[in-house]
């Protein structure tokens, strides 16, 4: 099966028609007032479709607001970016649900998790960076049920950070549902990404953009191109 491209951030109705023509799979649109690359859902409702599947990015809304986002804006997906519960995710219904996962929440992962496993720091580092892979993989099976595809960011919450996450020990995780790659990526990493990772494919942001919210084109095509030739 082919690699996954999400192209995240989309704000210009031109640059959206454009993306889709390039072949991504998923359009992503951030509904988040503090977002440099926030819209609504009227706006994304004139966007005339293609063959993407779009995403809306949630952060704050409750599930009841995230449906009739979905409904207004035309949506096929709801990627959940502030560790909404199972609750939340049954509510908007788990076949529309991405759920976001945040490694360096866990315990003894830090932020670069898990860069330290398994060789590192010593027997205790190591230790710790194992435990904290272990608790990932239970809350990816416990949420299973309940998501259509999953996604790995770097941080401890939220996105854009323009870090990644160290792609060499994510190659053991075996996520239960097919998952998405994101933070810091472009076209300088994504080949490594997706060699060291081994993802069902990335989500593409801030590395492919000219400012927040405008992305550059060239670099769209490129990274796209990446991907689906890997």
């Amino acid at each position: 099966m082919s690699l996954l491209v999400k192209v995240c951030g989309i704000t210009l109705p031109g640059q959206a028609a454009a993306i889709d023509g390039m072949g991504a799979d998923f359009l992503g649109f951030i509904f988040a007032a503090k977002s440099p690359r926030n819209v609504t859902p009227e706006h994304v409702a004139s966007i005339p479709r293609g063959k993407a599947k779009r995403v809306g990015v949630f952060v704050e809304q409750t599930a009841e607001e995230v449906n009739r986002i979905m409904d207004s804006a035309k949506l096929d997906f709801a990627q959940l970016h502030a560790g909404q519960d199972e609750a939340f995710c049954r509510k908007v219904g788990p076949g529309r649900v991405i759920k976001v996962f945040w490694p360096g929440r866990y315990p003894g992962a830090g932020p670069d998790f898990p860069a330290r496993l398994p060789g590192g720091e010593g027997e205790d580092a190591t230790a710790a960076a194992a435990s904290a892979l272990d608790a990932l993989r239970r809350d990816m099976d416990r949420f299973a049920p309940l998501c259509a595809l999953m996604l790995l960011d770097s941080g401890t919450s939220g996105g854009g950070h323009g870090v990644s996450l160290d792609f060499s020990s994510l190659a053991g995780l075996d996520p239960p549902r097919p998952w998405l790659l994101a933070g810091g990526l472009s076209t300088a990493n994504a080949s490594l990404a997706l060699a060291r990772a081994r993802p069902s494919g990335l989500d593409l942001n801030s590395g492919v953009e000219a400012s927040p919210g405008v992305k550059d084109i060239t670099k769209v095509s490129q990274a796209i191109h990446i991907v689906k030739s890997f």
